[in-house]
């Protein structure tokens, strides 16, 4: 039963892995233009595992920004995994040790999350589940960090590949998996003009993506109204 749990994370992060290998590429290609070493990239992918805030970091890098602006922005950037977190203690409790919950989500992405609530919604969570799908995903990360880090060099117009455009699409195919009622279209096209109302008068949240946890929480507020 348990190794069954576990092959079934690894198994339900296989889109998870897809997703990320061009992404994790373009990253490792992207950081070899900026200046970082095989080594310093993949490390990087190790120890941070945070797309966006990877990619803005290479952004402020190559624009000169100190360390402590790159600190910040990251930490605004990922301030949506509070809110996450959260969300997944309700299903958690009882069922996964702190601790071992605790370092477990340390493979805890947007992807990781929409995959695991959706799985959470009939089945309840195992330590080893969470293992399968959060390891095999960061490793999918590494791995296609690496090879772009190594092939970067051969590469001369990283656009061409249209590997900015794998991450949207990743996301709306995360956001279908996870409707299940009207009331979610809802509060899916609420988040969504939300973020963009604030975005346009308020054009500042968007270079730190601000306006997405702020759209976030409003939006999250409105499902339980709904809900209740």
């Amino acid at each position: 039963m348990q190794s069954k749990e576990l092959r079934q994370g690894i198994s339900d992060s296989i889109p998870i892995v897809l997703g990320y290998l061009p992404l994790g590429f373009a990253f490792g290609v992207l950081a070899g233009e900026a200046g970082m070493s095989t080594i310093q990239a993949t490390a990087m992918s190790i120890l941070c595992f945070t797309g966006a805030g990877q990619y803005i970091t290479l952004g402020l890098m190559q624009a000169g920004g100190a360390v402590i602006t790159i600190i910040v922005a990251n930490i605004l950037v990922n301030l949506r995994y509070i809110l996450f977190s959260t969300s997944l203690v309700p299903y958690l409790k009882g069922r996964v040790p702190t601790i071992t919950g605790s370092l477990l989500c340390y493979g805890l992405t947007d992807e990781t999350y929409a995959v695991s609530m959706n799985r959470y919604q009939d089945h309840p969570p195992t330590a080893l589940y969470i293992a399968g799908l959060n390891f095999s995903s960061h490793l999918g990360w590494i791995l296609s960090t690496f090879l772009g880090a190594v092939l970067g060099a051969y590469i001369t117009n990283p656009d061409r590949l249209g590997l900015n455009f794998t991450l949207p699409a990743m996301f709306v195919c995360l956001l279908v998996f996870m409707i299940r009622h009207r009331s979610d279209v809802l509060v899916a096209l609420s988040a969504a003009l939300i973020c963009l109302l604030i975005g346009h008068f308020a054009p500042s949240t968007m270079g730190n993506l601000f306006n997405i946890i702020i759209a976030t929480i409003i939006a999250a507020s409105l499902g339980m109204v709904i809900n209740e």
